[in-house]
């Protein structure tokens, strides 16, 4: 099914709507944040090799091709997750009440990363051996599919942080720390659990979490996106991302660029004076949260 800004493909046309949806939807929000916005192709399938898939891509002139699971098997696949994590059937369908929703915003969340690479880093290639993502740092890459998602699974995000700054502050780390941070998806706990759940043919791994889950994943998905608002707001433009993720495509470290470009786009020279607004403008957000950070508007 032909999109505005790419290709949806699915085995049934209910589901190829679906992906054309997602795909829409997150290319509208990649203009308003990175302008450009890359065409590529959604595929909804158990078994395309991603490799076959970016092959298929290049062939017809797209710039990305992102496969991800059709509704109905990830459905399956999360039943068989938390079966055997050992959940009850009671939690099992909560969950699987939601199913529809959080598929909603994974597709937009994925296909955000798939377009943040295919501008930025179109010729990167590696496993999450290498790295969680792009040569970017992780929470650039994250906020960059996070700001793809909708209003409402953005305020989970943001409420999961708050809610960590709250009551256990000390898990949160500072600024300049958090800047060169991995992904928590890459600690040894978490790549154990990866590893242990069940897999498609095309390569997508489902991974439940029992208790409190894994320390510091929920609230880095919140601090990534309000890393992103404190930016925009602070040099006054919603699109900050993008010269930030032009330099360093180009080789550049955000500090790096901090001290060549930071003055021209009205924020500090370098990470300890940054570190001192965030901290500021953080309190804000933490303290009065009616008054907090505003994700569709970029500010």
């Amino acid at each position: 099914m032909a999109a505005p800004h790419g290709l949806a493909y699915a085995d049934s046309e209910r589901e190829a709507n679906v992906a054309a949806g997602a795909l829409g939807e997150a290319a509208q929000r990649f203009g308003l944040h990175f302008g450009r916005v890359p065409v590529g192709a959604l595929i909804l399938s158990t078994s395309l090799d991603p490799t076959a898939a970016q092959d298929f891509a290049r062939a017809h002139g797209l710039e990305y091709a992102q496969v991800w699971l059709p509704t109905r098997a990830k459905r399956s696949m999360t039943e068989r997750a938390m079966r055997q994590a050992g959940m009850d059937r009671a939690r099992i369908n909560q969950a699987l009440s939601r199913a529809a929703e959080q598929d909603a915003v994974t597709l937009r969340h994925e296909v955000g990363h798939a377009m943040y690479r295919a501008i930025y880093f179109p010729d990167t290639e590696g496993s999450l051996q290498d790295r969680y993502g792009t040569p970017a740092p992780d929470w650039l890459d994250e906020a960059a599919a996070i700001l793809m998602e909708q209003p409402e699974a953005q305020a989970r995000h943001l409420a999961s942080f708050m809610d960590a700054a709250k009551h256990r502050p000390r898990t949160i780390p500072g600024l300049i720390d958090f800047v060169e941070a991995e992904h928590p998806v890459r600690s040894a706990a978490l790549a154990r659990a990866l590893a242990r759940g069940p897999r498609s043919e095309s390569g997508v791994q489902m991974m439940v979490t029992t208790g409190n889950g894994f320390a510091g994943l929920d609230s880095f998905y919140g601090q990534s996106l309000l890393m992103a608002l404190f930016l925009a707001e602070t040099s006054g433009d919603p699109r900050i991302l993008m010269p930030i993720s032009s330099a360093i495509a180009g080789g550049a470290t955000f500090e790096q660029w901090l001290a060549s470009d930071g003055g021209r786009h009205g924020l500090p020279g370098g990470l300890l004076a940054l570190q001192s607004l965030w901290d500021s403008w953080l309190q804000v957000q933490v303290m009065n949260p009616d008054r907090g950070a505003n994700a569709e508007g970029g500010t």
